[in-house]
C-alpha cells in the first residue's frame, strides 16, 4: 500500500507542467532538438544540434526520448511533453527505489517519508518537467544504490543475495552511464569505497556478481561507444571527457560558477519539504555512523558533495543524485524523534521551512504581476495564501517537535506548490513564451515550416534553441543581411529582432526585396535577461 501511494504521489508531482509549459531554453530545447533530428535522420548514434555535433553527453536520454516520441507523438509534431516523459519516469523510479532503500535500511515508515520528501523536492519536481538527462539519471542511480543496499544487507545477514538485486544494480549502472557518462560510477564508486573502509572483505563485492556485471556493462555500452568513436573520428570522447567534464572541474563554463558552499546553501531551498530535517538527519547519521545504514548514506553523500563543491562549474542540479540519501536521513530523524532533541537545530530548521514556504507563496503572486499580460489571477492569489498558511502550520509542527506529521504535511504542501507553479502560474507568463508565440504567429499566417509546409524560416538577432525546435531543423540562424537574402527564396519568411531591423531593411532594399510585415512578438528572453521585439517579414509580391 505504501509503495502504491509513493508511486502515485511521485507521478502527481512529476507531471506538473509537462503538458502546459512550452519548450524551455536552453538545455531542454537542445536535448529535444537533437532527439528530433535523430528521428528525422534515423541516425541514432551521432548527437547533433542542426549541423553542430553535441559531443557532451552520451546518447541514452536521446534514445529514451526517441522511444517516447515514437510511441506517443512524432518528430514533426514537436510536442515537447512527449520528450519529457522519460524525465517523469525517472522521478517516479527515484521515489519508488528511495522507498525500497529507506525501508531496507530503517523500516517502512522511514522509507515512506523519505520517498515523499524526495518526490516533492523542488529540484526533483523541476527536473521531472524538463526534457533532459538529470531526472532519468536520478532514477537509475536510485535503482543502483537500492540494489547495493539490498546486496550488502543480505551479506551482513549471511543470506544469499540472489540474482535480482545484483542484476538490477548492473543494469541501472549501465543505463546511468549511457545517460550521463561517469557521474553515476563516480557516486556509486565513492559509496562502495566508503563501505570497503568499514567492511574490507570481498564477500559482499562477490555477491554483486561483478563478472556478470561487467559483461552486462560491456553489452549495454560497448556497441554505441564503438559506433560513436567511428562516427566522430574519436572527437566524442575527446570533447565529452576532456572538454566538457574535465573542463568543468578546472574552470566555470558558460558563466556557471559559485564559491565553495554553493550547493550547501541551495539545498535548503531545493529540498524544501525536508528543510527542517536536513540538519537533524545529518547529525543523527553522524552520531550513529558506526551502524552500517548510516555509514552507507554518509558515504553516498559526503565524498561526492565535497567534490561538487570544489568543482569550478556549478549548477543547482549537480547534487541531485545525492538527495535520496539526504531524504532518507531526514526521514530517519523524524521517525525516531531526533529532530526534537536539539532545540536550536529544530527551531532553525522550522524557521528555514517557513522562509522557503513564504518565498514560494511570494513567487505565485510576483511572477504573474511581472510577466503575465493578464496580471495576477484570483486563483493564484488564493493558492499563495493557502501555501503561506500551510507553511505556517508545518513550521508550528516542526517547532513543537512533531516532526513526522510535519514532514508528511510539508511534502504534500511542496507537491501543491509544484503543481500550482508549474501547471498554472508559469504557463500564463506570456512575456516569457517568445518562441511559442512566434510559432503560433507563423502558423496563423500559414508560414510555419512544420505545420503549413512552408519554406524554412530565417531568424536574425534571436538565437534560442527553442525557436529551432518549434520551427524545424532547417531554421537558419543568421544576421540581418542573411535574413534579407533569405527572402529571395519563394514563399520564405524571416524573423528579425528590433536591434537589427534598420540594417535588415537596408540590406533588403539593396537586394531589391520589397518587404511585407506580418506579426510582431514582444517579450523577455529569460536566457540573457534582454527584452526582445521580433517581427515576421516576407517578400511582397
Amino acid at each position: 500500500m505504501r509503495l502504491a501511494v509513493v508511486a502515485a504521489f511521485a507521478a502527481f508531482t512529476a507531471v506538473a507542467g509537462v503538458w502546459s509549459l512550452p519548450p524551455l531554453d536552453r538545455d531542454e530545447s537542445r536535448f529535444a532538438q537533437a532527439t528530433a533530428q535523430m528521428l528525422e535522420s534515423r541516425d541514432f548514434v551521432a548527437i547533433r544540434f542542426q549541423n553542430e555535433e553535441r559531443n557532451r553527453k552520451p546518447v541514452g536520454i536521446h534514445w529514451l526520448q526517441a522511444a517516447s516520441v515514437s510511441a506517443f507523438s512524432s518528430a514533426e509534431a514537436r510536442e515537447i511533453w512527449a520528450y519529457r516523459l522519460p524525465s517523469v519516469a525517472g522521478a517516479i523510479l527515484a521515489a519508488i527505489f528511495t522507498y525500497l532503500a529507506g525501508a531496507r535500511l530503517y523500516g517502512p515508515a522511514t522509507g515512506f517519508l523519505g520517498a515523499l520528501l524526495l518526490a516533492a523536492a523542488p529540484a526533483v519536481a523541476g527536473e521531472s518537467t524538463i526534457a533532459k538527462a538529470d531526472a532519468a539519471l536520478l532514477g537509475t542511480i536510485c535503482v543502483a544504490q537500492a540494489g547495493l543496499i539490498h546486496v550488502f544487507a543480505r551479506w551482513k545477514e549471511d543470506t544469499p543475495a540472489g540474482w535480482i538485486w545484483p542484476l538490477l544494480f548492473w543494469a541501472a549502472l549501465g543505463a546511468a552511464i549511457l545517460i550521463k557518462g561517469p557521474i553515476a560510477p563516480m557516486i556509486i564508486g565513492l559509496t562502495a569505497a566508503g563501505l570497503l573502509v568499514r567492511a574490507p572483505k570481498v564477500g559482499w563485492v562477490l555477491a554483486l556478481r561483478p563478472i556478470v556485471g561487467l559483461f552486462i556493462l560491456a553489452v549495454m555500452i560497448g556497441p554505441w561507444a564503438l559506433a560513436i568513436h567511428q562516427a566522430t573520428d574519436g572527437r566524442f570522447f575527446t570533447e565529452a571527457l576532456g572538454g566538457d567534464m574535465l573542463g568543468k572541474l578546472a574552470r566555470a563554463q558558460e558563466g556557471h560558477w559559485g564559491l565553495p558552499g554553493y550547493h550547501t546553501v541551495l539545498v535548503w531551498l531545493l529540498m524544501w519539504p525536508a528543510a527542517a530535517l536536513i540538519a537533524p538527519g545529518l547529525v543523527q547519521g553522524f552520531v550513529t555512523r558506526r551502524a552500517w545504514p548510516s555509514w552507507f548514506l554518509l558515504s553516498w553523500i559526503a565524498p561526492a558533495w565535497l567534490l561538487f563543491e570544489l568543482t569550478a562549474t556549478k549548477l543547482p542540479h549537480y547534487t541531485l543524485p545525492l538527495y535520496p540519501a539526504l531524504a532518507i536521513l531526514a526521514a530517519r530523524a523524524a521517525s525516531v524523534g531526533a529532530s526534537s532533541r536539539r532545540d536550536g537545530i529544530r527551531r532553525l530548521g522550522a524557521i528555514a521551512n517557513l522562509l522557503v514556504g513564504l518565498f514560494a507563496a511570494g513567487l505565485l503572486v510576483a511572477l504573474p504581476i511581472m510577466f503575465a499580460d493578464a496580471g495576477l489571477a484570483a486563483a493564484s492569489f488564493g493558492a499563495a495564501l493557502l501555501i503561506a498558511a500551510g507553511a505556517a502550520l508545518t513550521t508550528y509542527l516542526f517547532w513543537s517537535g512533531r516532526a513526522y506529521p510535519a514532514g508528511l504535511l510539508a511534502a504534500v504542501l511542496a507537491a501543491l506548490v509544484a503543481s500550482t507553479l508549474l501547471d498554472s502560474a508559469l504557463p500564463r507568463l506570456d512575456r516569457l513564451k517568445v518562441s511559442a508565440r512566434l510559432s503560433a504567429a507563423l502558423d496563423a499566417d500559414g508560414l510555419h515550416p512544420l505545420r503549413d509546409d512552408a519554406p524554412p524560416v530565417a531568424i536574425a538577432g534571436y538565437y534560442e534553441p527553442s525557436a529551432v525546435f518549434l520551427l524545424g531543423t532547417e531554421t537558419t540562424l543568421t544576421d540581418a543581411v542573411g535574413a534579407a537574402a533569405h527572402l529571395k527564396a519563394p514563399g520564405a519568411a524571416a524573423i528579425v529582432e528590433a536591434r537589427l531591423e534598420n540594417e535588415f531593411v537596408g540590406a533588403a532594399a539593396s537586394l531589391g526585396v520589397r518587404l511585407r510585415r506580418f506579426a510582431s512578438v514582444e517579450g523577455l528572453n529569460y536566457s540573457n535577461g534582454r527584452d526582445v521585439k521580433l517581427t515576421i517579414y516576407q517578400a511582397a509580391p
